[in-house]
């Protein structure tokens, strides 16, 4: 796979042969769509910023993505395989990477991928900030640094939480447009501006309730004087350098608290548990739009080193990302999906040339009572993507919570079935999973590599099913299908049927119009 690593050089070393990051216990695999650029990214690179995730003074790049679960976890059974998530983890500039599952988000139906890697760092980090100052409802919130990408995303998020009255900074007043843009209420230009001065006139000379600093340096030592008394500073980023002056009688007089908070030195279990805090009122909040993110440019792999240097350059107006849309060179060889993907399997299907033979064998195996369709012929159905008449022979009986399936095609359409006798094969097919969100689990399906090989409908639109190409030997063929409708209510008496089967009339015919009906 493709992968930035650094630490070789002054900048990213681009690799486009780096082994597929290996499985580990508990951990997802995530096929890596969208990565963004943070300035953690940029003083890794200088050495000056070396958190507890990095491995070692080469290591692969990246903390922020978007992509998709290609191998899932089971301690993470809400990510299956095909789920759209972004999240935090060390090596996000790749075309793969590993994630704890604690530090993974889902991303909103609405929103791209490209938009989704915009924010896990920057929601992380700024709900985060608010929870140490003890942040509620109604307080007021200076944002010093509104226009660096994290500080767009801290304007938004506290408005979206209940924040009264947000005021931004920033040095340039092209970008004050941005600032509103992004929710805040009232902006102030650092360079012209008597900020203190300014924070009090729009808080009535009472100072905010809160101070978020992505900025440090000297216009730190303005800041107790823009914060109430009783109020709280965090100083969250050191864009201007981490030293500074402060008047410690004003802090105390004032009685304000002053924290600092760094993810640099936090353990796993702490990260996990600062996203995980997202969970709440934040990622419903970016679901219903109130949280906007915002691009600044997108750069393919190839153009990495453009993208850091559009990063230094300070030029940049939301987040800087890295495109991996369009692939690695190769697939990795173990696609299989695990159990939590489709869930518990409820049928087994076997293909047969002769059903009434087979339901006699399955009789004397104490399976029945039978339920027979003779010349089904699915609504809508296509084979390899081509329309097909194929119609067959159906029955299913149950075994406990199990139905089994036998199939006889009768006549000589097209299908999976055939092909199955065909190349010589007869008795188990297939086996089943069914939804009541059929189209979830198709799209998720199809998002995780998995081909369709057949599909059509039974009893209308809400009886569809698919069969994926999936066989690793004869029978090992995935069908899912929309448990809903006629279809539903067919295999609810079935299985009733067999709770109390008594052993006699054990094969019952019934018309296919049926499954049309209600």
């Amino acid at each position: 796979m493709r992968a930035l690593i650094g630490g070789l050089e002054p900048d990213w070393v681009a690799k486009d042969d780096t082994a597929i990051p290996a499985m580990k216990l508990g951990a997802l695999r995530v096929r890596v769509i969208a990565a963004a650029l943070n300035r953690a990214d940029l003083y890794m690179l200088e050495g000056t910023y070396s958190p507890n995730l990095k491995p070692g003074d080469v290591y692969p790049a990246g903390m922020e993505f978007a992509g998709v679960v290609e191998t899932s976890s089971p301690l993470a059974p809400q990510y299956p395989v095909g789920t759209r998530v972004m999240g935090v983890t060390m090596g996000a500039f790749a075309d793969y990477a590993l994630c704890d599952p604690r530090m993974v988000l889902p991303i909103p139906e609405s929103m791209s991928f490209e938009e989704a890697a915009t924010l896990p760092v920057a929601l992380a980090t700024e709900n985060d900030a608010l929870t140490q100052a003890g942040f509620t409802s109604g307080n007021s919130v200076l944002i010093v640094g509104g226009t660096t990408s994290i500080g767009l995303i801290s304007i938004a998020l506290a408005k979206a939480l209940g924040a009264g009255t947000v005021i931004a900074t920033t040095t340039s007043a092209d970008k004050r447009p941005a600032l509103i843009d992004a929710g805040a209420d009232v902006t102030i230009d650092t360079t012209t501006e008597d900020l203190p001065a300014a924070v009090l006139a729009a808080t009535g000379g009472r100072g905010v309730d809160v101070t978020l600093d992505h900025i440090g340096g000297e216009l730190f030592a303005h800041l107790p004087a823009a914060t109430r008394i009783g109020g709280t500073i965090v100083n969250i980023g050191r864009l201007a350098g981490p030293g500074t002056s402060l008047d410690l009688d004003q802090l105390a007089f004032r009685r304000q608290r002053l924290i600092g908070t760094t993810f640099s030195v936090r353990t796993p279990d702490e990260l996990g548990e600062v996203c995980g805090a997202l969970h709440a009122a934040v990622l419903p909040a970016v679901a219903a739009g109130r949280i906007q993110p915002r691009i600044d440019k997108i750069f393919p792999f190839e153009r990495a080193i453009d993208a850091a240097e559009r990063l230094r350059s300070n030029e940049a107006l939301g987040k800087i990302l890295l495109s991996f849309a369009d692939g690695p060179a190769e697939e990795p060889d173990h696609r299989a999906p695990v159990a939590n993907f489709f869930g518990s399997i409820t049928q087994l299907g076997y293909v047969v040339h002769d059903i009434d033979a087979s339901i006699e064998g399955f009789v004397k195996c104490g399976i029945g009572p039978w339920f027979l369709l003779r010349n089904v012929q699915p609504e809508n159905f296509t084979y390899r993507g081509r329309p097909s008449g194929m119609a067959m022979d159906v029955a299913v009986a149950n075994s406990g919570n199990i139905q089994i399936e036998i199939i006889t095609p009768v006549n000589d359409e097209p299908s999976m079935y055939r092909d199955f006798l065909h190349a010589g094969n007869e008795g188990l097919q297939h086996f089943a999973y069914w939804s009541t969100d059929y189209q979830d689990l198709y799209d998720r399906a199809l998002a995780a590599g998995f081909a369709v090989g057949q599909e059509g409908q039974l009893g209308g639109p809400t009886g569809r099913f698919a069969y994926l190409q999936t066989e690793h030997h004869p029978g090992t063929c995935i069908e899912i299908s929309d448990l809903g409708g006629a279809k539903a209510q067919l295999f609810e008496y079935v299985k009733l049927a067999a709770e109390n089967w008594d052993g006699t009339h054990p094969v019952q015919v019934i018309d296919p119009a049926m499954l049309a009906a209600g």
